[in-house]
């Protein structure tokens, strides 16, 4: 597995940062500030730790929206399938893991709790043989990464997967290999 830089050069299939991300930090800011408006006009004695407290959320996000449209500007690659392997850019430690070790590609969904409020966060990784006996796309899941602002088109994935490494499974998550095998 390589940490490296990845370069492409056309025809795989890639991910790259976009505005989505930069649209939910502006909705937010306009929020914000819609709230700093409010509490600005109906304050009957202007406190200045209130004042100090909106204006470094306002701030805060200022800052988030100015970092989602430079990773936007840059074109960050997030996630891509290329002839070496599969890459997965975003997060601090960038993968790029060969198809040598993988056993299938996998898109599936990760219950998460976020304030206390059960969610579901959408990912897409791989998965790598087991040293148990092998059974059809099972495998410990190597790397992955969570959807968050971004997502796979699961038909281009299939196709470019089948291109690059012909007869790797591209398996739904929901559907637990050990479950879709007792079914048949």
């Amino acid at each position: 597995m390589g940490t490296s830089g990845l370069e492409l050069a056309g025809d795989e299939y890639v991910v790259r940062y976009g505005l989505r991300g930069f649209r939910g930090a502006f909705l937010g800011l306009l929020a914000w500030t819609g709230l700093a408006c409010v509490v600005a006009a109906y304050a009957r004695a202007p406190s200045i730790a209130a004042a100090i407290a909106l204006a470094m959320g306002e701030l805060g996000l200022l800052a988030a929206c100015g970092l989602e449209i430079a990773r936007a500007a840059r074109r960050e690659v997030l996630f891509a399938v290329h002839p070496d392997g599969v890459y997965f850019g975003s997060g601090m430690l960038k993968e790029d893991v060969p198809w040598e070790l993988i056993c299938a590609v996998e898109v599936f969904t990760e219950p998460a709790r976020i304030r206390g409020i059960r969610a579901m966060h959408r990912c897409v990784g791989i998965r790598v043989p087991t040293a148990s006996p092998p059974r059809e796309h099972d495998g410990t899941r190597l790397a992955y990464r969570r959807m968050s602002g971004w997502r796979v088109d699961q038909a281009r994935l299939i196709a470019a997967v089948d291109s690059y490494a012909p007869g790797l499974p591209v398996i739904n998550g929901r559907e637990r290999p050990e479950r879709a095998n007792r079914r048949r």
